[in-house]
């Protein structure tokens, strides 16, 4: 999956590359205008999320995905 596919299918998050100095390195997700309560980071929630690739960071967007649809709405903001 590329960065952009990525981009397409999470448009809640912003996705980027991280980079060292001898080039790309990790994946990582921000979540778009929001800020997670204390109640909502206790839960699982995060705001900044990363992974060694682009299946593992999938594979966390999921996770967040999945953790979100737990919640109920007066906890959960998206």
């Amino acid at each position: 999956m590329t960065l952009e596919e990525l981009a397409q299918d999470f448009p809640n998050w912003v996705i980027w590359r991280g980079r060292t100095s001898t080039g790309p390195e990790g994946w990582y997700a921000t979540r778009r205008g929001a800020s997670l309560s204390e109640e909502e980071l206790s839960r699982g929630m995060a705001e900044t999320i990363s992974g060694g690739d682009a299946t593992e960071l999938l594979t966390q967007l999921r996770e967040q995905g999945e953790i979100g649809t737990r919640l109920t709405p007066a906890t959960f903001t998206e």
